[in-house]
């Protein structure tokens, strides 16, 4: 990889192509890269859902990891994650956008103070819990559904008529699903039981 401070969104795009198979080492190098330079970020996020193919999910993986460092450089670009999610055809794309989605709750129900939590509008919000619950009706991979379950159980959190719908999508689908699908989604029933029996 080039100068960390040179690199412009083109060369950014130019190092996603150039990786073949995404491995750890390269999510990890390209990562550092991003965090060491916040102006790539955005960059980042427009490559994540600008093309559709497997430059964006090298993106979209990236953009995960990076996202588990710096939530507040996700918090100044929600407008753009938030409007262009649910157009994720990918299935390798979605899975990390809905733990970016999963990310982002978890910050609007936390008690702590967060840049999320001051930026966020209800209009992003809803995005969210829409396209988070298009990902559980849609024949998504369980590990994307896993994240949504989860996004909108926090999200439940703050507007009570969330948990009461995705209660009837788990119970309605958790025979059909996988085993790792029932066994994430036990354990949202049982918090969300125990959340209206306080």
């Amino acid at each position: 990889m080039g100068a960390i401070t040179k690199m412009t969104k083109y060369s950014l795009l130019k190092e996603l192509n150039a990786i073949k198979v995404m491995s750890k080492s390269h999510k990890d190098k390209v990562s550092k890269a991003i965090l060491n330079n916040e102006r790539l970020f955005k960059s980042l996020i427009e490559i994540a859902f600008d093309y559709n193919d497997e430059t964006s999910v090298k993106a979209a993986q990236i953009l995960e990891a990076a996202c588990e460092k710096r939530m507040d450089w996700i918090a100044y670009n929600l407008p753009y994650f938030t409007e262009n999610i649910a157009y994720l055809k990918n299935e390798s794309a979605i899975r990390p956008a809905a733990k970016i989605c999963n990310l982002i709750a978890q910050e609007v129900d936390s008690k702590f103070d967060s840049p999320i939590k001051v930026i966020v509008t209800k209009e992003q919000i809803a995005q969210i819990i829409e396209t988070c619950f298009d990902w559980l009706v849609k024949d998504t991979k369980v590990a994307s559904k896993a994240h949504a379950m989860e996004a909108l159980y926090f999200l439940g959190n703050q507007m009570k008529w969330i948990h009461y719908e995705l209660k009837l999508i788990i119970e309605r689908d958790i025979d059909s699903e996988s085993s790792a699908y029932a066994s994430r989604a036990i354990k949202i029933l049982e918090k969300m039981a125990k959340n209206n029996a306080a």
